[in-house]
């Protein structure tokens, strides 16, 4: 069965994933079709406007009259040291930045830091991110030195500091400046941040802000909008902590219920070691099981996974293998102690694998070492009641019997994933094969 999966693919071996994931990005872009007022303001910062007109069309044209009230645990991270958001999050290699709340940012964080020593302002979060704007070819209020950066933070630590930007000549200073994020309830702060961090340490839970006529997207929602699998749906099959996601994304799929009782089952089995996610998508359970002590990979047909794995989940480079499931699991003799592999098997089923669905659980069996974990979409959900007719857990445990060498197959109960707007679909059995 191996020499002909064999025959029918090409040679490719696992690679480094990170500089491939990277070149995808370059290739692709940040910004999915849709809101583009990142990029417009990126190429707009370039145009060569004198100053003063630049402010007077920012305000004329895009900015909302008069300003609202917006509670301040609902603006995002923006623009810093010049940049977009977007820009410092591709100069700083930080996908997350503009997904985190001011109130959990560096400006907050340096307000706690009253009385310390420079050099323990030039490690917080503020004095990093100062060090990231100058390191990435730019400053941070003028500053591009060490001693540089903690005189800005110690007069901003002072109070001389409340604005991003000087007074203007009329005496009063610029409005605290955001845009909001499309399909969110959350805000991008273009400038105040500073402002921000002072009111909310005063106890202040909102703050009069001016907001820009044309939403945003951060990079998170981007990147997630251009997954193969996704179809531009707003939609998280593993659990992303996003404030920006709350409010439009559905978590299809939660996760937890799978994990307790794969842990479950491991430890009293007393099964250690390595770990292989086959169809790993962000990485979630690569990242958790990695908590739990297992050296733990995935393999991830879509190379964007790799830096959404890395922000979302702190993954290391290397960390998730991008390729075909089939060929990469076909031309490595490796094994792992535990293997899994989630709603992948059903599409093998389908016809629309490279290979049959018994190839596909050959491969499985073979690079697992002492238990795979696996689930398939059923004949009980809607979407597969007439193409997967009589596939159920009875027909799966067998088929799992009759294709692998484990010496026992378990069936651990479906998933707690049915519900709405997914009422009538998953409840899929997670199936533990065992090797005694």
């Amino acid at each position: 069965m191996l020499d002909e999966v064999r025959r029918r693919l090409h040679p490719r071996r696992l690679r480094n994933s990170g500089k491939r994931a990277k070149q995808a990005l370059r290739k692709a872009g940040l910004a999915p079709k849709g809101p583009v007022y990142g990029r417009l303001a990126d190429v707009g910062r370039a145009v060569p406007i004198p100053p003063r007109a630049r402010v007077v069309l920012s305000t004329a044209l895009l900015r909302r009259p008069g300003r609202i009230s917006v509670p301040i645990d609902r603006m995002l991270l923006g623009a810093q040291g010049g940049w977009t958001a977007r820009e410092f999050a591709e100069r700083t290699d930080d996908l997350l930045w503009p997904s985190t709340r001011v109130i959990d940012g560096p400006h907050v964080d340096l307000l706690r830091l009253a009385g310390s020593t420079d050099e323990e302002i030039l490690a917080s979060p503020y004095g990093r991110m100062a060090r990231r704007c100058v390191d990435a070819g730019g400053h941070y209020f003028g500053a591009r030195t060490n001693s540089e950066i903690v005189a800005v933070a110690r007069r901003f630590l002072s109070g001389d500091r409340d604005d991003e930007r000087r007074p203007a000549q009329s005496g009063r200073s610029d409005p605290i400046l955001v845009a909001p994020i499309r399909g969110s309830d959350h805000y991008q702060v273009l400038d105040g941040h500073h402002r921000l961090a002072r009111a909310f340490a005063r106890g202040e839970t909102t703050a009069r802000v001016v907001t820009k006529w044309m939403p945003v997207t951060t990079p998170l929602q981007d990147l997630l909008l251009r997954m193969s699998w996704l179809d531009g749906t707003k939609e998280l099959y593993q659990p992303i902590d996003g404030p920006e996601l709350a409010k439009s994304w559905t978590t299809v799929r939660r996760c937890t219920d799978r994990l307790e009782k794969m842990t479950k089952l491991l430890a009293e089995r007393g099964v250690t070691g390595s770990y292989l996610d086959v169809a790993s998508c962000y990485g979630w359970f690569v990242a958790e099981m990695g908590h739990a002590g297992f050296d733990a990979q995935g393999l991830e047909r879509d190379p964007l996974a790799v830096p959404l794995g890395r922000a979302a989940y702190g993954l290391r480079e290397g960390q998730i293998g991008t390729g075909d499931a089939v060929e990469l699991l076909a031309y490595s003799d490796q094994t792992y102690d535990v293997v899994s592999c989630f709603s992948l098997l059903h599409h093998f089923v389908l016809g629309r694998g490279s290979v049959g669905p018994e190839a596909l659980v050959k491969l499985l069996d073979r690079a697992t070492g002492k238990v795979l974990f696996i689930d398939t979409g059923q004949e009980n959900e809607a979407w597969f009641r007439t193409s997967l007719a009589g596939w159920n857990a009875g027909t799966i445990a067998s088929f799992l019997r009759q294709h692998t060498t484990f010496t026992e197959i378990t069936d651990l109960g479906p998933d707690d994933d049915a519900h709405p707007p997914y009422a009538d679909n998953y409840g899929r059995h997670l199936f533990a094969c065992i090797r005694t």
